[in-house]
C-alpha cells in the first residue's frame, strides 16, 4: 500500500488514473447501449448492428486524416479534442430524434477513441522523462483498475436509474464526459509534443519477439489482436443482444437490471485482473496468450449454449459467458501494448500503438459487417456461431505466438 501511495504522489499520475477511468468508454451508455437504442430510440436489432458497422467503417476512413492532424497539432491537442468528441457523442445519442443523429454520435465516439488512444503515448513519454520505462505495465494496469472500478460503480447504478427514467443514465454519461474533458487538460498541461508519427511497419519487426521476429509472426500478432479485441469489444454488444434474444419473454426492465448486475460483476473481475496483472506481469508474461484466449473461447461457447437447451437456468450460463468474455480483455491488451513498447524511440512506439489501434478497428469492422449481413437473414445465433469460430481460431494463433516467444527468448 505504501508503494502505491509513493507511486501516485505526483499529480500527473493521479490525473492519468482519472483520465483512463472517465475516457475509456462512455460510462453508463456502455451498460445500457443495446437496450437504450432498441427500447428507447426504437431501433431494430439490424439497425443497431448497421450503426456499429457504419461507425467502424467511418473510424477506419477517418483515421489517416486524424493522424495527419495529430502530427500537426501534437498529442496534447489530440487528447483534449478526443475528450470533447466523447462528450458531444453522448449528447447526440441522448437527444437524437432518429437514426441519423444516433449515427453522428457513433461517429464522434469513434473519433474520441482514436484521439484518446494518444493518452497511452502521454503516459509512456512521462515515464521515460521520469526514467521509469519499465513501469509501463504497472501504471497502465493501475489505470485499467481505476477504469474498472468506476465502470463497476456506474454499472451498479445504471439499472436503478433506467428503471426510474430511461434517460437518467445518459444524463449521467454526459456529466462524466464533461469531467473527462477537465482531466484531459490536466494530464496534457506539460506535454508539448508535435513530432510526426512514423509508419506502422515497425510493429512487425519489434512486437512479436522484441528481437528478431519474422514478418509472419508480426502479422500474426496483429491478426490475433484484431480478433481478440473485436470479440471483447464489438462482440460484447452482440452478446448483450444475445441475452435479450434468449430472455425475450422477460420484462425489458428485468433484462437491463440483469445486464447492469453482470456489468458490475465484470468490472469487479476486471479490477482484480488488472491488480493481478500489475503484480504478476513479470512472472506470467507470455502465458497471457494462452490463458486469455482459452477463457475467451469458453465464454463465447457459454453464450451460445443456452440456444440448445430446452430447460435449465439459461441466465446463469449467459452471465458466466459474458463475464469470461469481458474478463480477458484488459490483461491481453496490456500485455500486447507492453511488448510493443519494449523497443524503439518515441516515434516507433507511437507507430506501434497506431498499428494496434488500426488492427482493433479492422477486426471490429469485419465482425460488425458480418453481423449486419447475418442478422439481415438469420437470428443472433448465427453471429454467436461466427464468434465462437473466430475465438477458436484465435486460440490456435495465440498458441503459435506463445511458442514463438518461448523459442526466441
Amino acid at each position: 500500500m505504501n508503494r502505491i501511495r509513493e507511486r501516485y504522489q505526483e499529480k500527473f499520475y493521479r490525473g492519468y488514473l482519472w483520465y483512463t477511468a472517465l475516457e475509456t468508454e462512455l460510462l453508463f451508455f456502455v451498460v445500457c447501449d443495446a437496450m437504450f437504442l432498441t427500447e428507447v430510440k426504437q431501433l431494430p436489432m439490424k439497425m443497431v448492428s448497421l450503426l456499429t458497422f457504419l461507425s467502424l467503417l467511418f473510424s477506419l476512413l477517418i483515421q489517416y486524416p486524424l493522424l495527419k492532424w495529430i502530427n500537426r497539432v501534437g498529442t496534447r491537442t489530440a487528447v483534449r479534442a478526443g475528450s470533447i468528441a466523447f462528450m458531444l457523442s453522448a449528447v447526440c445519442i441522448t437527444f437524437s430524434p432518429g437514426f441519423a443523429m444516433v449515427a453522428a454520435g457513433g461517429f464522434l465516439k469513434c473519433i474520441g477513441h482514436t484521439l484518446g488512444a494518444m493518452g497511452v503515448a502521454v503516459l509512456k513519454k512521462r515515464l521515460t522523462k521520469d526514467h521509469m520505462d519499465d513501469q509501463y505495465a504497472a501504471y497502465q494496469s493501475d489505470a485499467n483498475s481505476a477504469s474498472s472500478f468506476v465502470m463497476m460503480v456506474t454499472s451498479l447504478l445504471c439499472g436503478g436509474l433506467f428503471r426510474i427514467n430511461a434517460y437518467y443514465p445518459m444524463y449521467a454519461c454526459i456529466f462524466l464526459s464533461v469531467a473527462g474533458i477537465f482531466v484531459s487538460y490536466q494530464i496534457t498541461r506539460e506535454d508539448d509534443s508535435t513530432k510526426e508519427i512514423g509508419p506502422a511497419d515497425d510493429l512487425i519487426k519489434y512486437t512479436a519477439a522484441g528481437k528478431s521476429a519474422t514478418a509472419g509472426i508480426g502479422i500474426l500478432v496483429l491478426a490475433s489482436f484484431a480478433i481478440f479485441t473485436a470479440i471483447t469489444g464489438t462482440g460484447l454488444s452482440y452478446a448483450k443482444l444475445n441475452i435479450q434474444a434468449v430472455l425475450s419473454k422477460e420484462d425489458p426492465a428485468y433484462i437491463v437490471s440483469l445486464i447492469s448486475v453482470i456489468s458490475t460483476a465484470v468490472f469487479l473481475l476486471r479490477l482484480l485482473s488488472n491488480l493481478l496483472m500489475g503484480n504478476l506481469y513479470t512472472r506470467i508474461r507470455d502465458r497471457v496468450y494462452l490463458i486469455t484466449s482459452g477463457l475467451l473461447a469458453a465464454g463465447v461457447g457459454l453464450m451460445l449454449f443456452p440456444w440448445f437447451m430446452d430447460s435449465g437456468n439459461k441466465a446463469v450460463l449467459l452471465c458466466t459467458g459474458y463475464l469470461l468474455m469481458a474478463f480477458t480483455r484488459d490483461p491481453y491488451i496490456t500485455f500486447i501494448q507492453g511488448i510493443s513498447l519494449e523497443k524503439g524511440e518515441e516515434e516507433r512506439q507511437q507507430s506501434m500503438l497506431i498499428a494496434l489501434n488500426s488492427a482493433k478497428k479492422a477486426g471490429s469492422l469485419i465482425l460488425a459487417a458480418s453481423g449486419t449481413l447475418l442478422l439481415a437473414k438469420w437470428t443472433i445465433v448465427s453471429v454467436m456461431i461466427l464468434m465462437i469460430a473466430a475465438a477458436l481460431i484465435n486460440v490456435l494463433m495465440c498458441g503459435r505466438l506463445y511458442f514463438s516467444r518461448i523459442k526466441d527468448n
